[in-house]
């Protein structure tokens, strides 16, 4: 039988005198919807007929800035009634580029980001075979920008001292520190959440051709760092590369991969730490 964040649907209802097996569709939550990866993943989704829940500033069927609390509150609100109280997956996906402001990344790329697993988590229990998806960055393991005692206060949940460290500090540091800490989120997470049997699990994306690359590679500050980014594989990856990789964590075939960050980059983090496991 099917959750109530399930629906199910025949493709032909009866062939040949034999009844069509219905399947089920799986209900998703995808952050940061309205464009990029997060577009991008909700098309592979919606292509592979599960319902997608879109949540962004704009242009989604959820509209809220996760930037403020009162943002995530309303977002967390409608997808829950969206999904009628039952989730198979949620992707994290929404987060703001290094040419924002430190606050504001901070406020999304970690509190919006772990604000939106954590408070659909029990709606996840309700789903079939759920699973969730943060979208951290390969940037995250730029060891020389991360400031400790911020990703301290990340992890113990205080928002305001977390901005007052990083109060005055570039955007380009306030994003490696916040993609370190949803990468670190998640490990953190994997015994809790694997004993209540929901998978979760994040991708650090590398060169990707999204509005945010193109905004970086227009930036005079930030083009010539982009530019050098060292990739084995000699090129930037598509939208829809990412994606995969993403839907790949939520499906079947990864149903014993939990709590691991998965460098979808080309190789550049292999070339950044070649000797870590």
């Amino acid at each position: 039988m099917a959750s109530a964040g399930t629906r199910r649907h025949s493709s032909g209802g009866i062939r040949g005198g034999v009844a069509v097996e219905c399947r089920v569709v799986g209900t998703h939550v995808v952050t940061g919807a309205a464009s990029g990866l997060g577009a991008a993943v909700a098309r592979r989704l919606e292509r592979d007929g599960h319902r997608v829940i879109g949540v962004d500033r704009r242009e989604a069927e959820v509209v809220a800035d996760l930037g403020d609390p009162r943002g995530r509150a309303r977002a967390l609100r409608a997808a829950r009634e969206t999904a009628g109280g039952a989730l198979d997956g949620v992707v994290s996906c929404a987060g703001l580029g290094p040419y924002e402001e430190a606050d504001a990344i901070t406020r999304v790329n970690f509190f919006g980001a772990v604000a939106i697993l954590d408070g659909l988590r029990d709606v996840l229990l309700q789903g079939t075979r759920p699973a969730a998806v943060a979208i951290s960055s390969v940037g995250g393991a730029v060891d020389p920008l991360l400031v400790p005692e911020y990703l301290e206060a990340c992890h113990a949940g205080d928002e305001q001292r977390a901005l007052e460290i990083i109060a005055g500090r570039d955007g380009n540091t306030a994003y490696v520190n916040a993609k370190r800490a949803l990468a670190q989120a998640v490990k953190r997470r994997a015994l809790a959440w694997g004993g209540l049997g929901i998978r979760l699990n994040a991708v650090a994306p590398g060169k990707m051709e999204t509005p945010m690359l193109e905004r970086l590679l227009s930036d005079e500050q930030h083009a010539p760092a982009i530019r050098a980014l060292p990739v084995p594989l000699g090129r930037s990856a598509a939208a829809d590369e990412i994606a995969g990789a993403v839907v790949f964590l939520l499906g079947p075939d990864a149903g014993y991969v939990h709590g691991h960050v998965i460098f979808a980059d080309g190789g550049t983090h292999a070339l950044m730490a070649p000797d870590t496991m």
